[in-house]
């Protein structure tokens, strides 16, 4: 004789898996609930210390992009002297010109920087700032990074880089997701000379007057390593992006393949969404790094550029560097 299914039981299972996933999405929404009263809360009761970063451009709102405390916090001071120790270090031994320092922690908003003022050429750096662009093209134009484009140079010299990696080929067709992964994970110019040929420049100056930095032109080329970060604070945040595409964004840094700058100062599998740059000439070098660290699922930032004389010696000082923040971090807590 066949058996007959329980409705009840397949109520009752229902109803138990109903009730579990209720309490698992209620468990999560209270503690981004109480994330997010609480650093409400502390900008509410610290109203002068904070810097408030709202977007412009609607009629009746103008959305928050960045809150940042006016102050360096004294929560890293020790390894901020460690740091200076050793630039001084290495400046004396002449194996560095200069480096600047940006460091923050995204549970309490505390940073630190060492040289602020200090600007250098960003090199591939220029690429994050391109890649936000075409996401926020993106997101008037939801076909745009289906797009095909064809790469050619034209017989244009495009510039070469000390670290290369993959790159695409000329007289083959890419959609610009695939050109902005070439762009980001790979650092190939050759994908962002083809980007650049065809970017919303509008929509590129707009991110830096959004962001209170100084428009990057062709009579102002250089950044400090602070306003450099304001890009990767505002994907983290997923303040100036969607959340699609501030993550995507996010993930296309993860995948970048330079391995001997900050991520040789990690241990084995430490999460890094991070982009590298270099730029300079015979006899001056600049490298320079930032990133999203992640320890525990709770990320810091971290950037930091370099001077020197030789551009092969300069991977190894970001990594050291990168290291004792790191190790800092650990014995301190992100909390």
């Amino acid at each position: 004789m066949d058996k007959k299914p329980s409705y009840t039981l397949t109520f009752i299972f229902v109803i138990v898996g109903c009730a579990i996933t209720y309490l698992i999405g209620e468990y999560f929404h209270h503690r981004i609930s109480e994330k997010t009263r609480e650093t409400i809360s502390l900008i509410e009761s610290n109203p002068g210390h904070y810097k408030m970063g709202r977007l412009e451009g609607y009629k009746l709102i103008k959305p928050l992009i960045y809150a940042e405390q006016t102050e360096e916090s004294s929560k890293y001071s020790d390894i901020k002297s460690q740091l200076t120790n050793y630039i001084d270090q290495l400046k004396n031994s002449q194996k560095l010109i200069s480096a600047s320092i940006y460091l923050k922690d995204f549970d309490q908003g505390e940073w630190m920087c060492i040289n602020d003022t200090e600007t250098y050429y960003p090199g591939s750096l220029i690429k994050v700032p391109g890649l936000i662009s075409y996401l926020k093209m993106a997101e008037k134009n939801p076909e745009l990074l289906n797009k095909k484009l064809v790469f050619n140079s034209g017989g244009r010299t495009i510039p070469n880089q000390t670290f290369n990696s993959r790159q695409i080929f000329p007289g083959k067709e890419y959609t610009i997701r695939e050109l902005l992964k070439f762009m980001i994970s790979y650092s190939d110019n050759n994908a962002t000379y083809l980007l650049n040929k065809n970017v919303d420049m509008v929509v590129f100056q707009k991110l830096f007057t959004d962001l209170n930095i100084p428009k990057f032109t062709k009579k102002n080329t250089v950044i400090t390593a602070k306003n450099f970060s304001a890009f990767l604070n505002v994907l983290f945040n997923a303040s100036y992006l969607s959340r699609e595409n501030s993550e995507f964004a996010i993930e296309l840094l993860e995948e970048c393949d330079f391995k001997i700058g900050m991520v040789k100062g990690l241990p084995i599998n430490t999460i890094i969404a991070h982009k590298f740059g270099e730029m300079g000439d015979s006899t001056t070098r600049q490298l320079h790094e930032s990133g999203l660290i992640y320890i525990h699922n709770e990320p810091y930032l971290l950037t930091i550029m370099t001077k020197g004389y030789d551009v092969k010696e300069l991977p190894e000082i970001i990594s050291t560097m990168s290291k004792m923040v790191y190790q800092d971090f650990i014995i301190k807590g992100t909390n």
